[in-house]
Parts: structure tokens; sequence; C-alpha cells
């Protein structure tokens, strides 16, 4: 998918479909979450942080439902980087079928659960890899 580096491929399992035969909502965001947690780990190596990262906002627009069986690709990309903040695209596809789209706000936060500034590890190794260095 243009502008996204990274996806994680996970495969529906039948306890992620409702009785309409789809992916329940809820689960995307799950989805979600494994694909981000992926890209910081995997790709960019930031694992050691994760815990850190609170989701703030959510917007999500579902266009075509998943079923059983089906492999999913989730495409994720860091397009802003805020003082406390980054913001996420997310692309679920099956094929070249776009399926779902979500941007999330994460917020870097202390132990106590207060906002802190994104560490320059973070934004100098993200801000690397989405500009394909």
């Amino acid at each position: 998918m243009d502008n996204y580096r990274f996806h994680h491929e996970l495969r529906v399992r039948f306890s992620e479909v409702d009785g309409q035969g789809i992916v329940f909502n809820a689960h995307y965001l799950s989805y979600l979450d494994i694909a981000f947690a992926e890209y910081l780990r995997r790709e960019l190596q930031l694992s050691s942080g994760m815990p850190r990262t609170v989701l703030a906002k959510s917007t999500l627009q579902f266009r075509q439902p998943a079923k059983f069986d089906d492999v999913l690709q989730i495409w994720v990309r860091t397009h802003r980087i805020g003082t406390s903040s980054m913001t996420v695209s997310f692309l679920i596809t099956r094929e070249d079928e776009v399926l779902f789209e979500a941007e999330h706000i994460y917020v870097y936060v202390n132990e106590d659960g207060q906002p802190q500034p994104v560490p320059e590890l973070w934004r100098q190794t993200i801000e690397a890899y989405e500009q394909g260095r």
C-alpha cells in the first residue's frame, strides 16, 4: 500500500467472528495493537518503551467486513511525532482490497501515566524509518 513500509499479517480465527460470520468490530482494535507492537518491536527495535505508549484517540473507518480464515495485512505508518504524542495510521487489507482504516494518537507517558516527551531515540528511529533511511 502506498506510503506504508511495514505490515503484519494475520489470519482471522473462528473465535473472532460473530453470528453474522464477520469479524466482530472490537477485534479490529486488537489487530491494530498487535501490528503496532510488531512495528515497534520487530521493525524498529523499540520494544523497551512499548508499555509507555497509551492510546489517547482512535478514529475508525469500516469499509468491508473481514471473515473467518481471511488473511489480513495490517499496515502501520507513523506520520506525525509531536512533543509527547505520535499519530499513527493503519490500513487493513485483504489482498489489495482495503477493508478498514484507522488513525491512532498515542501519548508517551511516565510511570505515573503523565505525558512526557517522546524519547529522542524513538523520534530519530521512527523518522528515519518512515523517510526510507
